[in-house]
């Protein structure tokens, strides 16, 4: 009969100072190991029966399926003593999955990466922030940016500053799947509806993802990245001499011009008779809210390097 213990001094197990384990790999001495068939069966296709291979089912029955959140990855043959005798090395990683009762845990932190992105996109203004200079004799117009003489307000288009984020996870089998895809796919486009990775509620959207899964084994890991915009909360303010109140990111403001026959027909300006002011702003919910708890990755702040 095949025995199987394992070698404990030669556990090697690396943690991170966060208290995180890095990697595990335990070794195992698989002694008076027989060939029980001539054929063994892989995925229905049959192969010459080896005692290697009946080593590694004996290390495979053995060992734990997980250990400290990670799953069982590979089992390897790490030295061959002799026909009958072996070290088998099993390695360790990172599941991605949550602890029972806890959706919050982010058990997949040991392999979760982040980007920060930060560029410069453009949106279109039809009124300035205000006037700072012009000739005397012509009129404010609500601040209007290159009004035609017929009234038309072309605007101009300018910097906006952009913060998108990306954050990769790694899930099981068990937990990619069909209904947890269709959840992805409802959230896109979506506005978190509470706060969020260090953001307040309304300022992060969540774009798209990607999914892939490298190998066919039922250990084999899902990779998900999922892709994030920030508009941050527009506080309340006072513009074109109204009182504009405070609004979330991702809700759309514009404001609303008022044309009015001009009495001043005297007037020097080349103009139609027409000015523009702002009698009025819209606040616009463009994006539904949800919540991204449903994504089923951390929720909490994150901690760039260095804090703590």
């Amino acid at each position: 009969m095949v025995k199987v213990r394992e070698l404990y001094a030669e556990r090697t197990q690396v943690m991170e100072s966060s208290g995180q384990y890095a990697s595990l790999e335990l070794m195992y001495l698989v002694e008076e190991v027989v060939v029980t068939s001539e054929i063994i069966y892989i995925n229905g296709i049959s192969y010459p029966a080896t005692t290697e291979h009946y080593a590694l089912s004996a290390v495979r029955a053995e060992s734990r399926s997980s250990m400290y959140g990670m799953a069982r990855r590979d089992l390897r043959i790490a030295v061959k003593i002799n026909e009958n005798a072996y070290k088998v090395a099993v390695t360790y990683e990172y599941s991605g999955s949550s602890s029972p009762g806890s959706e919050d845990n982010d058990r997949d932190a040991g392999d979760r990466t982040m980007q920060i992105f930060g560029s410069a996109s453009q949106k279109h203004l039809t009124h300035a922030l205000k006037i700072v200079d012009k000739t005397n004799h012509l009129p404010d117009d609500g601040g209007a940016i290159n009004r035609d003489h017929d009234g038309t307000i072309h605007g101009v288009d300018v910097v906006s500053p952009q913060l998108t984020f990306s954050e990769t996870h790694y899930f099981t089998y068990k937990s990619f799947t069909i209904r947890y895809i269709k959840t992805l796919y409802e959230l896109q486009g979506t506005v978190n509806d509470g706060a969020f990775r260090g953001f307040e509620k309304g300022e992060v959207r969540f774009d798209t993802f990607t999914a892939s899964r490298k190998g066919s084994k039922r250990s084999d890991l899902y990779e998900v990245t999922f892709n994030f915009t920030v508009i941050p909360n527009q506080p309340a303010m006072e513009q074109h001499g109204l009182s504009i109140p405070a609004k979330e990111g991702h809700d759309y403001l514009w404001l609303h011009t008022l044309r009015k026959t001009d009495a001043d027909t005297d007037s020097l300006r080349f103009s139609s008779g027409l000015t523009s002011d702002v009698d009025g702003y819209y606040i616009g919910r463009v994006y539904p809210r949800a919540n991204f708890a449903r994504l089923k990755i951390k929720t909490s702040a994150f901690s760039p390097i260095g804090d703590i």
